[in-house]
């Protein structure tokens, strides 16, 4: 006969597969860290269970290499004993190991489905450990076996609105809160968890999507005092401790009566009962949890541990091993019930971290700031680049402009947005508010890019940021008027830059196919503008403006022309440049023939990254179409299934493109792919290629209702 957590336990472990011949590199599932996770409870927890199991010869445990990690772990491995049983039990087959373990909560999971069995918004606050998150899972689980579909997020400092709308729908769409709420089925039950820990330059924005889903089932998980603990609209949930007679099932290690008696004092907390040793002193009735946590749990740490708890509840984000604590502060913090371990690496438990750090004093925190930058400082990578800047700006520091640039430039996105809000609160910069505003409209958030450049000095660095926001809006006339004053104000070679730069948007904005004389003529008088300046522009610039001449020579048949372009491109960048390699494959495809597909084929097949692949597939589609061979159709369906997105204007274009052509290939659903295409574009700064789509869309419409 098993207890309830030897059960959970054992079948936890037979539904993980794993090759029972080998001894080595075992999946980290089957370690400790990665079953309590799966089971919802922490690591200690698994001690009794395990140690019963390996005695009834059920398990055993050994340390074993594990894919993944720098050292050997602890895994439990079912014996031929223990599987015999687990398949008697049910598992694999029978078992259903989506299923929820909560003890004490019968009463709020029914109540809680009540009401999320209705369209509206429900906030579920409590205290860190109180067991919100595997309240909401046990309910969540019911309501999915009663056909509802389930989007969950777990936020964290990085999360941003796409990220949700990622999580919730599998598609990140880059457009305001209202059309996101939109996108939100009926059908569905929508999970926000950790919402407490959004940054306050997310928050606004996805608070806003939440109360314009009038038609949706929002479930959000947050402590108080939150931005998302007030939406006026929800229904507040506030969960307390659990049921006192449940606490023997909560912490298996403790005997009933004793388990009750830490139930009591500590108000039912499962956490906190589950972090209660055998040895510490039995807490007075109603037992403040955070005087618990400072008094019991962390009493037990020895001096290096604290320290390393120190750093941890000061980390932003859940940091990797091989990048933090030794070895031997993991582990014993881990033995502690402290370390919350998820898919990015390990973290305090909120509820220790938020005591512990709360204890601390400002200049303690300045202390450990700074010692974390340069930890940070020599750990190469871009992750570890914007942990040094969160400390640098933590500790006081005056933030130096090139580590924001990398920042900016290499992690996602949302961080960069969010250090940056950080670093002008402690430093009102210009250059920082420069930086700020670009990576606003990098993320397609033009009125925050407004809003942030309102207080840069009148002048070119604030007509730049407005010029590319009045762009992303498809307003002409403002952008001619701006393009006016900077051209008057700026040195010559900012003045190519804006002509150039500027050429290459009106060229990259519209839909694939011929280019439009007109258009060409447009372009030419432009690039004429910079010939007269040549000298005092750089050699990539000179460059990008005879690679677009190269192209207009070619789609007009201009052949003397085109080679003498040509000449002119292999002078600066040398005949194997890519760039040179790229537009001459673009101008080789025209016309398509058997060479242009060969040469199409071979290209692809050694081009490493997904946006190159992706911008010589779509040269292919448009030459080739509308015979577009099979072999490049599925080309382009497995660069589209993958997900990747980057924060570079170019990759967010190729990304349209690519639903464009989704859309131009699959007909039966070319209306969705092509509105998707649309709103892309449009958050890309492509507005004119957006319209033309939507023309497109019309047309398509028309012709289904003949």
């Amino acid at each position: 006969m098993l207890t309830g957590p030897e059960e959970r336990l054992l079948t936890t472990l037979a539904s993980i597969e794993v090759d029972r011949n080998l001894r080595r590199d075992f999946p980290p599932s089957l370690s400790l860290p990665a079953l309590a996770m799966e089971l919802g409870v922490v690591r200690s927890a698994l001690h009794v269970p395990a140690a019963a199991l390996e005695s009834k010869g059920l398990i055993q445990s050994i340390k074993s290499n594990v894919i993944g990690a720098t050292r050997r772990r602890t895994v439990l491995l079912l014996t031929k004993k223990g599987l015999e049983l687990a398949n008697n039990l049910g598992v694999p087959g029978g078992n259903d190991k989506n299923a929820i373990s909560i003890f004490g909560r019968s009463s709020d999971i029914e109540a809680l489905q009540n009401i999320l069995s209705e369209s509206g918004i429900v906030t579920l606050t409590g205290l860190p450990g109180i067991g919100k998150t595997t309240l909401a899972r046990a309910v969540a689980y019911g309501l999915e076996k009663e056909g509802r579909r389930l989007g969950w997020c777990t936020a964290n400092a990085a999360t941003d609105l796409d990220l949700i709308m990622k999580s919730w729908t599998k598609f990140a769409f880059n457009e305001p809160y209202d059309l996101s709420a939109s996108r939100l089925e009926e059908d569905s039950l929508y999970v926000l968890d950790e919402a407490q820990e959004i940054h306050h330059r997310h928050a606004e924005s996805i608070k806003s999507m939440i109360q314009n889903a009038h038609q949706a089932t929002i479930l959000v998980i947050t402590r108080t005092p939150s931005i998302f603990s007030t939406i006026p609209s929800a229904t507040r949930y506030t969960l307390e401790g659990v049921d006192i007679e449940v606490a023997s099932k909560i912490a298996p290690h403790l005997e009933e009566k004793r388990a009750k008696q830490i139930a009591t004092a500590l108000g039912g907390h499962p956490l906190a009962i589950e972090m209660w040793r055998e040895g510490d002193d039995l807490p007075t009735p109603e037992t403040p949890i955070a005087e618990f946590v400072t008094s019991t749990v962390l009493s037990r740490l020895s001096t290096s541990s604290i320290q390393g708890l120190d750093e941890l509840s000061l980390e932003p984000f859940p940091v990797q091993k091989n990048h933090s604590l030794s070895d031997q502060t993991i582990d014993d913090l881990d033995e502690a019930a402290i370390l919350k371990w998820g898919e990015f690496g390990f973290e305090a438990h909120h509820l220790i971290r938020n005591v512990h750090s709360a204890a601390m004093d400002e200049m303690t925190k300045y202390s450990i700031h700074a010692n974390l930058a340069s930890h940070w400082s020599d750990i190469p990578g871009h992750e570890a680049r914007a942990f040094e800047m969160h400390h640098r700006i933590s500790s006081g520091q005056t933030l130096d402009l090139a580590l924001a640039n990398v920042v900016s430039e290499e992690s996602e996105s949302a961080i960069a947005a969010s250090l940056l809000s950080d670093a002008l609160e402690r430093e009102d910069r210009d250059d920082l508010r420069i930086l700020a505003a670009h990576v606003a409209i990098s993320r397609g958030e033009t009125k925050i890019a407004r809003k942030i450049a309102i207080d840069i000095e009148e002048g070119p660095d604030r007509w730049k940021i407005d010029l590319e926001c009045a762009r992303m809006g498809g307003d002409d006339g403002e952008c001619s008027r701006i393009e006016e004053l900077l051209l008057d104000r700026l040195p010559d070679s900012e003045r190519a830059s804006i002509l150039v730069r500027g050429a290459i948007a009106m060229h990259d904005d519209r839909l694939p196919g011929p280019l439009d004389p007109e258009l060409a003529m447009r372009l030419t008088k432009r690039l004429d503008l910079t010939e007269g300046i040549s000298s005092e522009m750089s050699p990539s610039l000179i460059a990008s403006r005879l690679i677009l001449r190269y192209i207009i020579a070619s789609g007009s048949s201009d052949v003397i022309q085109a080679a003498s372009l040509r000449s002119s491109i292999v002078e600066i960048l040398g005949e194997d440049h890519p760039r040179l390699e790229e537009i001459d494959l673009k101008i080789t495809l025209q016309p398509w023939n058997g060479v242009a597909e060969s040469r199409l084929f071979e290209s692809i097949q050694r081009t490493p990254g997904r946006y190159d692949r992706l911008k010589k597939i779509h040269w292919g589609l448009d030459s080739s179409s509308p015979d577009i061979p099979l072999w490049l159709i599925n080309a382009h369906d497995a660069e589209f299934k993958i997900q990747e997105n980057e924060n570079r204007p170019e990759h967010r274009r190729i990304d349209a493109f690519a639903w464009y052509w989704s859309g131009a290939i699959h007909s039966d659903d070319r209306i969705r792919l092509w509105a998707e295409a649309a709103r892309r574009l449009r958050a890309a700064g492509c507005v004119k290629a957006a319209s033309e789509v939507i023309d497109e869309i019309h047309v398509e419409i028309r012709s289904r209702r003949r």
